[in-house]
């Protein structure tokens, strides 16, 4: 049942039996890299595939006759095959390899897909799909043996039974782009739409304690629409909806439902340490510039005072991300620029100054009744810090939503990651953003309990999405999912 099918999903997750058995059709058929006809072998192979009974080569082939590819597709057959005689079985099956080898687009394909679900055409719509998954299994094999092919083929195949398979449930709208107030209140009067399947099987979940589900999501795909939606569906739990960017937590307020509190980390922390040392006139609430820090440590001869001020802030800084109770060497920069502007390698003595400066600054930053001249103001990420060394617990919420979870810092992610509650964390690995701030995609190496895929965005069509799916593929190597626009 559905072989091929099973078959194309096996091999992108690289399992054994699965690659050999698709190794062994490569060779057998001379789809080689250096046999300059191997598309040829990928043609013979498709022929060979087996029909039901009731399946009538000719009329399938009058039903073909209306695509525009076909008579193209009948040329090349003549022409390069000539013993696969018309009216066979084997020629309806090289006839459709053919064609879907000369698809120039989606469009193409799903004409073809229609022609071939034509009650005349007597294919059943699980041998038109097993087709399209052979040829589909065999174009990205032969990618990765580097056999020189456009990758637009497969994703033409993919995309279009992508949107097949994947039928919709019907759900409220969220609009993610415009969140306003009277969005929240008017939710539940807005026009029906349909959410994906991979939302649904999002919202099929109910979080449990102590689970960690991961929502990988591309750029588009609905992840406020979802999280919404989640929260709805169960009102009867409370969340907490936190996030990096303060204009997200606002716009969250507009349209999460009154069971989820909008928050920022810097406001959790603000509230729990920042508010402290705002009433004493030592809170700055931007970070403490290079200039500062040149007045507040020790003149060495023969070291520029400004270019050390530059490593010790950047001590104080990687260490206010890292989850590390104590300043140490690992938090200094490895590399600095001097004063001629090469960069040179920071010595180890000179990383055990920068260690001792860094605890110094720190040290008078954290006491609330010292620092009478107020020279040591503590920064947010200052605050943050110590609130994260706090161990704080969020109690009254079921589960915390976690958004644009790659641009977490180490710090974010070890108070998220010691809460009792359940955990989702939604993001995109391909959108870092942050590291300025300190953030490393730890959301992409985070062990989990669950994972989920929002691989279809909404932002874009077919065209724009095969060009964000060969970047990612080409320079990221990323092939076991594929964006989707729609």
């Amino acid at each position: 049942f559905i072989p091929w099918k099973k078959l194309y999903h096996w091999y992108l997750m690289k399992e054994d039996t699965a690659l050999r058995r698709v190794e062994m059709i490569l060779r057998d058929f001379a789809i080689t890299k250096e046999n300059k006809e191997c598309i040829l072998g990928l043609i013979r192979y498709v022929s060979t595939m087996l029909t039901g009974q009731k399946v009538n080569p000719s009329a399938i082939l009058q039903c073909l006759r209306s695509h525009h590819l076909f008579s193209k597709a009948e040329i090349c057959l003549a022409s390069k095959l000539p013993h696969l005689q018309s009216g066979t079985e084997e020629n309806v099956w090289a006839m459709i390899a053919v064609m879907v080898l000369y698809s120039g687009s989606v469009s193409d394909i799903q004409k073809l897909m229609a022609c071939l679900q034509r009650p005349c055409s007597t294919l059943s719509v699980m041998e038109v799909t097993e087709v399209l998954y052979c040829i589909a299994t065999l174009l990205h094999a032969m990618r990765d043996k580097n056999i020189p092919i456009t990758n637009r083929i497969h994703y033409n195949i993919f995309y279009c039974l992508y949107l097949m398979e994947n039928s919709s449930a019907t759900m409220q709208p969220v609009e993610e782009e415009i969140m306003t107030s009277r969005c929240r209140q008017d939710l539940w009067n807005c026009p029906e739409i349909k959410l994906t399947h991979e939302q649904q099987r999002i919202l099929n979940h109910k979080i449990e304690p102590g689970q960690i589900v991961k929502i990988m999501a591309f750029a588009g795909t609905g992840k406020t629409s979802t999280l919404v939606k989640y929260a709805e569906k169960f009102a009867d739990l409370n969340f907490l909806y936190v996030t990096f960017n303060k204009a997200a937590a606002d716009r969250g307020k507009s349209v999460f439902p009154r069971n989820v509190t909008c928050k920022t980390f810097h406001s959790l922390a603000f509230g729990s340490v920042g508010r402290s040392y705002k009433d004493k006139g030592k809170l700055n609430f931007s970070k403490m510039s290079v200039y500062s820090i040149s007045f507040l440590i020790q003149y060495r001869e023969g070291q520029s005072l400004f270019i050390r001020a530059k490593t010790v802030s950047k001590t104080l800084e990687n260490f206010f991300a890292s989850p590390d109770e104590e300043i140490c060497e690992e938090h200094t920069p490895v590399w600095f620029k001097n004063t001629r502007g090469n960069m040179d390698r920071v010595t180890p003595q000179e990383k055990k100054i920068n260690v001792e400066e860094a605890k110094e600054i720190w040290r008078n930053m954290k006491d609330l009744n010292g620092d009478v001249e107020k020279r040591y103001k503590l920064p947010c990420d200052g605050y943050l810090k110590l609130w994260q060394l706090s161990k704080p617990q969020l109690s009254g919420y079921d589960a915390i939503f976690v958004d644009e979870a790659q641009d977490c810092t180490p710090a974010i992610m070890d108070i998220v990651c010691s809460q009792t509650c359940g955990i989702i964390l939604v993001g995109d690995p391909h959108q870092l953003i942050y590291t300025f701030r300190g953030a490393v995609n730890t959301f992409y190496t985070l062990p989990h309990t669950h994972v989920y895929f929002l691989t279809q965005s909404f932002r874009f069509g077919p065209e724009i999405a095969y060009v964000g799916a060969t970047i990612l593929d080409v320079c990221k190597k990323i092939r076991n999912k594929t964006l989707v626009g729609g």
